[in-house]
C-alpha cells in the first residue's frame, strides 16, 4: 500500500456515516486483568488505543506501553543531528502524553523508525521480554499495529506481536492508524468482519485529546503529519481494533 499522509485522506464522516458502523460488536475490558500497548513509532499508542489506556488505568489493570522505534524518520528531510533530537523530541513527547493517560510503565526500545523488518529478531527479542507476566493469558490483552495498516512498521511489528501472543493464547486487539486515510467503506482491504468498537467515557475521551495534544512534532508546522482532517479519525467517542485473536 502506498499513500501521502500530505492527502486530505477519506472524510471521518464517509467512515461514520456507513451502516455497518452501528452495528460493530462491543468491546470491553471485563475479564482482564491486563493490557499491553504495542506503538511501531510515538503518537500510535494514542491515536490507536489512548483512550482504552485511560480506560484501562481507571478500572486499575495493569498497563504497559511499548514503542518500538524512536519517531526519527518522520521529517525525511532530516539530517544525522536532526534526527537525533527528533528522537529525543518525540520521546519526551511520548512520556508526557502516557502520563496524562495514567500510564507509568512506558518502554522506549529505541530502534531505527523505518527499519524494524530489518531488525525483526531484535525486536522479537524486547518485545517477548515485556510480554513476559504471570498474569493467566485468558486475562491479558494485547493491543498492537493493524498489520494491513499500509505502512511497513505498523505490518512488521504486528505479524511479530500475532506471533508472540499466539505462543500464550493471549488476546490480541489491533488498531488501525492509516486505514481511516488511504481506505474508504466499501474498500475490500476493509476489516469489516473482524472490527470491533471500545466505547469511550467522556473522561477518556477527554484524557485521550490532552494526550495527543503533546505531540507537538507531529501536529505543528506548515506541513503537520497529523494534520486536522487526519485527527478527526481518532476524535470519535469510540476506538476500533479488529480483533486478531479472542
Amino acid at each position: 500500500m502506498i499513500f501521502d499522509s500530505d492527502d486530505p485522506g477519506t472524510a471521518a464522516s464517509e467512515w461514520a456515516d456507513d451502516p455497518r458502523w452501528s452495528r460493530l460488536p462491543r468491546l470491553g475490558l471485563s475479564g482482564f486483568d491486563r493490557l499491553v500497548v504495542v506503538a511501531a513509532h510515538p503518537d500510535d499508542e494514542t491515536l490507536g488505543a489512548g483512550g482504552l489506556l485511560a480506560a484501562a488505568v481507571a478500572r486499575g489493570l495493569e498497563v504497559s506501553v511499548a514503542i518500538v522505534t524512536d519517531g526519527a524518520a518522520a521529517d525525511p528531510t532530516a539530517g544525522p543531528d536532526r534526527r537525533d533530537a527528533l528522537a529525543r523530541e518525540r520521546a519526551d513527547e511520548a512520556r508526557a502524553a502516557l502520563a496524562l493517560l495514567g500510564v507509568d510503565d512506558v518502554r522506549l526500545l529505541g530502534f531505527a523508525d523505518g527499519g524494524v523488518r530489518e531488525e525483526r529478531a531484535a525486536v522479537s527479542d524486547a518485545l517477548d521480554t515485556l510480554l513476559a507476566s504471570d498474569v493467566a493469558p485468558a486475562r491479558a490483552v494485547v493491543v498492537a499495529p493493524w498489520r494491513g495498516d499500509g505502512h511497513r512498521d505498523h505490518r512488521v511489528v504486528g505479524e511479530i506481536v500475532d506471533d508472540l501472543a499466539a505462543r500464550r493464547a493471549w488476546t490480541v486487539w489491533a488498531y488501525p492508524i492509516w486505514l481511516w486515510h488511504w481506505g474508504a467503506p466499501e474498500r475490500p482491504e476493509v476489516p469489516w468482519t473482524s472490527l470491533g468498537t471500545f466505547g469511550l467515557s467522556g473522561s477518556a475521551q477527554a484524557a485521550k485529546a490532552a494526550a495527543l495534544g503533546r505531540y507537538d512534532s507531529q501536529t505543528s508546522g506548515e506541513r503537520p503529519i497529523l494534520h486536522e482532517r487526519f485527527l478527526e479519525h481518532f476524535r470519535r467517542n469510540h476506538e476500533l481494533f479488529v480483533v486478531e485473536r479472542a
